[in-house]
C-alpha cells in the first residue's frame, strides 16, 4: 500500500518522501474468433479502403507518394471554392450568376491529394480552359476581374507541376 507523501513541519527533522505512482498500461485487447473473422473479412478490408481512398488518405496505384505541388494545388482549389461559398452568401439578390458557374467548375474539376502529378495537370488545365470559356461568356467587368486573376494564379501553379 503506497502510503501519502509526508509535508515536512517545521518541528519536524524529516525529509520529505515523494512516492512515484507507476503508470499502468492497459489490458490487452481480446477478440473472439467471430469477431476477427468480421473484421478480416475480404468485404470489410475492401470496404475501409474504398472509405479511405474517398476521404483522400490512400495514395492511388500510379504514386507512391504525395507531392507538395499537388498539396499546393489541392489546398488553393479549397481556398477558392470557400471564396466562392462565401461570395455566394454574400450576393443575397443573385446578381452574380456567374460565381455558381465557377463554382460547379471547381466541383467539376477537383483535385484530391492522392492525384498524380500529371493528373493534377490535367485537371487544372481543364479548368483552366472553361475559365477562360467563362472569361469571355460577358458576365461583366467583375467576373473577367476576377477570373483573369484566378487564370494568373493558375498558371503559377501549372508552372510548378
Amino acid at each position: 500500500m503506497q502510503q501519502p507523501p509526508r509535508k515536512q513541519t517545521p518541528s519536524c527533522s524529516e525529509p520529505e518522501v515523494i512516492v512515484a505512482a507507476k503508470k499502468k498500461s492497459p489490458p490487452p485487447v481480446t477478440f473472439t474468433e467471430a469477431e476477427l473473422d468480421r473484421i478480416l473479412s475480404p468485404e470489410a478490408v475492401d470496404q475501409e479502403v474504398k472509405r479511405m481512398s474517398g476521404k483522400g488518405l490512400l495514395p492511388t496505384q500510379r504514386a507512391n507518394k504525395v507531392t507538395a505541388d499537388v498539396t499546393e494545388a489541392f489546398r488553393w482549389q479549397e481556398n477558392k471554392e470557400a471564396e466562392l461559398k462565401q461570395m455566394k452568401t454574400q450576393d443575397a439578390q443573385s446578381r452574380q450568376t456567374w460565381v455558381n458557374d465557377l463554382m460547379e467548375d471547381f466541383i467539376t474539376f477537383g483535385l484530391s491529394p492522392a492525384n498524380t502529378q500529371d493528373e493534377a495537370k490535367i485537371i487544372l488545365d481543364s479548368l483552366d480552359k472553361e475559365l477562360q470559356v467563362h472569361e469571355s461568356a460577358g458576365f461583366g467587368a467583375d467576373a473577367r476581374n476576377y477570373i483573369v486573376q484566378l487564370r494568373k494564379e493558375l498558371e503559377l501553379l501549372l508552372e510548378k507541376l
